[in-house]
């Protein structure tokens, strides 16, 4: 089996400060194994993208990272999952707490079918705000950040379902981004958006790092080589998903060590 080699900037990964890190992970639904053996570490502030090809257990890495895999039956999880200072699957785990701190987005928008401005409100209360003039402060710091409060702040009391499908999926990361989490992560954002819907959220991404660190799955090549700091390249065979290479995106793109990453970047496998 091939090495993996983590290089950022010709810095040694362990001098560099993290918001995740990742040792040894292997995840099983039921026989099958998922991933297995991975060691990653995310730089904080910064956006990490996860390339490969489809099975290669990148959503299944995610998972892990709020541990939405508690709600999958059979599924065992071995390892170590630190974000932050926090052991993910030690005992003293305060779920609501992660949850919090570590918000996620899917492929597809996925609104609740209530108001624009239930929305932003349901999370805020779930974690206990209450003052109705803090959290109407809240939403629309957060709306502006996501470049909706223009676009939405006349009809805040409609269905969110009418919204187009990019603006859907702004007010989805507006909702992650209201409880002000340290990590986002993010599951092919742009891969149901057009073009430009798409671009928009690419530059919400690029601006969100100065307040969190993100990792971002995608299939999308370009993008990973437009606003992603480091990437990882994850590859599955018989043994299960395992990381090949993680680096500096630029030197991964161009100079990448292991030939493999070379042919999956060339499009010669995968």
């Amino acid at each position: 089996m091939s090495s993996v080699v983590t290089v950022m900037n010709g810095m040694p990964v362990a001098a560099r400060t993290h918001a995740i890190r990742v040792d040894r992970l292997a995840v099983h639904y039921g026989q099958k194994v998922a991933i297995q053996d991975i060691s990653l570490s995310c730089a904080s502030n910064s956006i990490t993208a996860l390339i490969g090809p489809s099975g290669c257990g990148k959503t299944t890495l995610l998972s892990c990272l709020n541990r939405l895999t508690d709600l999958i039956p059979d599924c065992k999880v071995s390892g170590d999952v630190n974000v932050g200072e926090w052991n993910l699957f030690g005992r003293q785990m305060d779920l609501i707490a992660l949850r919090q701190s570590v918000g996620m987005i899917f492929q597809r928008p996925n609104p609740f079918p209530l108001s624009i401005r239930r929305n932003l409100e349901l999370p805020l209360k779930e974690h206990g705000a209450r003052d109705r003039q803090q959290i109407a402060q809240q939403i629309e710091r957060t709306l502006v950040a996501v470049g909706l409060w223009d676009e939405v702040k006349d009809r805040l009391d409609r269905s969110a379902l009418l919204l187009s499908g990019g603006q859907q999926q702004r007010l989805c990361l507006a909702r992650a981004l209201v409880l002000n989490p340290k990590v986002l992560l993010l599951d092919e954002p742009c891969s149901s958006l057009d073009p430009v819907s798409g671009g928009i959220i690419e530059e919400l991404l690029v601006q969100l790092r100065q307040t969190c660190s993100l990792l971002l799955v995608t299939h999308n090549l370009p993008q990973a080589r437009r606003i992603a700091d480091q990437t990882a390249f994850l590859w599955s065979d018989a043994n299960g998903g395992r990381l090949i290479e993680s680096g500096d995106t630029r030197q991964l793109f161009e100079s990448p060590l292991n030939p493999l990453t070379a042919a999956f970047i060339s499009g010669k496998v995968g």
